[in-house]
């Protein structure tokens, strides 16, 4: 199915075909050591002053110590939500007192992002795209943490696995990608900036209109089928998938996006509605404290991580250990943490700008959409608890980094 016009409008996630809604859904279900005792103590519900990156002193948030309820939507039985799989299979947000009401939707971003906007749903933790869209298209939602980072994998066949070094090597290649996938936009933004022209179609490079072509087809599968078959050079997939298609035998995952552009990048979000953002700050608050205290666990309880995510999503031991910590030759491409990097969501929404998948052209519309202050004021929290302090320094010293634009 090939697509012209790469713009993404909302009508695209809300009256868009049944075939779109259906492939963000399944897109959404292939992304998919030490004790595992419990991370940190839940004695402290108080968090001290938080602080803006870039606006100095902010209000105060503080967790209400009675139990309270927030409302989520999520994607099938996506393994990217690990953090909230962990948290919640480990009874952290019990601990912070936090009940975490649960909405599966098997209608993708179409059936969510609605329910996002109207404040059906307190909290979406996927997608980047979606969010920044609607935002462009003047919904009031607020981005205010992570779920992943990078997260994305370019496909093409096993003998052309080392030729995709520099932007020269692009020249007349034909690219397949589908919307819902973030690394192949920061890819076509970052080809652009180097000098090549950007088409839509395999006649843009046949004819010399264009250097290199992206090409929308429906998802994963088609696109893999497409790189096997010789009709495009390569294809953009989320984690997971490239796992999949290298398990065919004729693929192979060329590079990640990140590694080509020299940075790092925002996969899916954490984002509410601006309602939730004034009125929720306690569990919004609350949520994010048992989110960081699962990448604690990530990161230092491997077997009992890989089978808390098992349980919940029902996939493999292989293929959810290669997506959350890499197998054999595959490096797992998602990194999972919590933080807003709303310095890098900044600049993803300028590269939609320039790669016309949202209209409304001024970039700095999304300032007034990013927050950091409740993760900050999360990771104070868990350092002024006084448990695995070094951990939460160190998520704080990246959050410095991370969050200079925005609120």
């Amino acid at each position: 199915m090939l697509v012209k016009n790469s713009l993404v409008s909302r009508r695209t996630f809300v009256g868009g075909s049944a075939v779109i809604a259906a492939v963000a859904s399944s897109a959404a279900l292939l992304s998919g050591c030490s004790s595992s005792s419990k991370s940190s103590s839940a004695s402290s519900t108080s968090a001290g002053s938080s602080t803006s990156a870039s606006s100095g002193a902010a209000p105060t948030i503080v967790a209400n110590d009675e139990m309270e309820e927030l409302n989520t939507v999520l994607l099938g039985k996506d393994s990217k939500i690990a953090c909230i799989i962990v948290a919640n299979k480990r009874g952290y947000y019990t601990d912070e007192k936090l009940t975490l009401n649960t909405q599966v939707v098997s209608g993708g971003f179409p059936e969510a992002m609605p329910m996002l906007s109207d404040g059906t749903v307190d909290v979406l933790p996927f997608g980047s795209i979606p969010s920044c869209t609607y935002i462009g298209q003047g919904d009031d939602l607020v981005i205010f943490g992570g779920t992943v980072t990078n997260g994305s994998e370019c496909v093409t066949l096993i003998e052309n696995k080392d030729n995709y070094k520099k932007a020269e090597d692009f020249k007349g290649k034909k690219i397949a990608c589908f919307r819902m996938e973030t690394g192949h936009m920061v890819t076509k933004s970052w080809l652009r900036s180097q000098g090549l022209t950007i088409g839509n179609s395999p006649e843009d490079v046949e004819s010399g209109k264009a250097d290199v072509a992206f090409i929308l087809l429906e998802n994963a599968a088609a696109e893999v089928a497409a790189v096997e078959n010789g009709e495009v050079d390569m294809c953009f997939v989320n984690s997971g998938y490239g796992y999949v298609a290298a398990k065919g035998g004729k693929c192979a995952i060329a590079f990640q996006p990140q590694e080509l552009i020299g940075h790092e990048f925002p996969c899916c979000r954490q984002t509410t509605n601006r309602t939730a953002f004034e009125d929720k700050k306690s569990q919004l608050l609350k949520f994010e404290i048992a989110n960081i205290r699962a990448m604690y666990d990530i990161a230092n309880d491997k077997e009992g991580v890989i089978k808390d995510i098992m349980d919940y999503s029902g996939q493999d031991e292989d293929y959810v250990t290669a997506i959350t910590y890499g197998n054999g030759d595959y490096v797992a491409a998602m990194q999972f943490e919590m933080d807003p990097r709303t310095s890098d969501v900044y600049a993803f929404y300028g590269d939609m700008i320039a790669n016309g998948d949202i209209e409304y052209d001024d970039q700095s519309l999304i300032l007034e959409h990013m927050d950091s202050t409740i993760y900050k004021a999360a990771l104070d929290t868990l350092i002024e608890r006084g448990e695995n302090v070094d951990f939460y320094k160190g998520l704080l010293a990246k959050y410095e980094k991370n969050n200079t634009m925005g609120v």
